[in-house]
């Protein structure tokens, strides 16, 4: 597997253990109170560095370059983030997880059209099979227990979190061949996610002061769950092929179930068989050689003209 997969696989486990701890531990408020603090945080870390960097002649910035992309980059970011860890509010996180991962392959297939292969289509669908599998086996009497309505809009914020995510990756790819840096990407596309958070919080103040004191906590997770694996994640998504990317992505369901265990959650040999079988076949179609456009080292300047 090529360097880029490794960073997306390093990050996908990163994010799956943090969202396995917090499940089950974030309430709305919480969910939001996390949002606006981890992706603030990646903001602050990523635009010093890469003030730092520009200041050593590393050219204009990408607002005054790309500026309509990293827009729809903020978009999308708000849209999959915010819409998955509020998902974790109404349903288990095996299920969001599993949701939202799953669909990702096959709205890239879609996406792609005509040059995309019947192989992916299938492998896109044999993929949400094993995902939907793995939810029904994992949340199964959980989700039975959750009000219809209560469940439908979980499982709309994870759709709508999965497609985001697939629009992530596609633009990435974009970014990636106009050789923007990804230190830049990070520092420029959260914005709107921890404003949006932000404001959703501000409109309820009785919940702001019960969830003061989880700040130090949220912190730290905010560290493994956002600040690491995302720029992790905008490094290898830019530089590899973005049906390879996603599909290995769908292995995120099965390592959340895994750090659900590890943090007290019952241990199913079921779900580990389905865990095992949707990694194969993640890993193994990732491993598939397709062609992918050349992208310069991320040191390399801004693509200069106005996107």
């Amino acid at each position: 597997m090529n360097a880029p997969l490794v960073l997306v696989g390093v990050a996908v486990m990163l994010q799956a253990g943090s969202s396995g701890f917090l499940s089950g531990r974030l309430d709305g408020s919480q969910s939001l109170l996390f949002s606006t603090i981890a992706f603030a945080l990646a903001t602050v870390v990523f635009t010093v560095i890469d003030r730092a960097r520009r200041g050593r002649g590393r050219g204009p910035g990408v607002l005054r370059v790309h500026g309509r992309l990293m827009v729809a980059a903020n978009v999308l970011t708000a849209v999959t983030f915010i819409g998955f860890y509020l998902s974790l509010v109404y349903v288990p996180a095996a299920l969001a997880v599993s949701i939202e991962t799953a669909i990702g392959p096959l709205v890239i297939a879609v996406a792609a059209g005509r040059a995309a292969r019947t192989g992916d289509h299938l492998v896109g669908w044999a993929l949400i099979a094993c995902s939907g599998a793995l939810a029904w086996r994992l949340s199964g009497d959980a989700a039975g227990a959750i009000p219809v309505g209560t469940l439908a809009t979980g499982v709309g914020l994870a759709l709508l979190a999965g497609v985001g995510a697939a629009g992530l990756a596609l633009l990435s790819k974009r970014l990636g061949r106009l050789a923007v840096d990804p230190v830049t990407v990070t520092a420029n596309r959260f914005h709107l996610t921890y404003l949006a958070a932000l404001v959703l919080l501000a409109l309820d103040p009785p919940a702001v002061a019960q969830v003061g004191s989880q700040v130090p906590l949220l912190v730290l997770v905010g560290v493994v769950a956002v600040v690491v694996p995302l720029y992790l994640l905008q490094v290898g998504l830019q530089r590899a092929e973005p049906l390879s990317a996603m599909t290995l992505i769908t292995t995120m369901p099965g390592l959340t179930y895994l750090a659900q265990v590890l943090f007290g959650a019952a241990f199913d040999p079921w779900a580990l068989a389905l865990t095992v079988v949707i990694t194969a076949i993640a890993v193994g179609y990732a491993r598939v050689p397709r062609r992918v456009t050349p992208v310069p080292a991320a040191a390399g300047p801004l693509a200069k003209g106005q996107d």
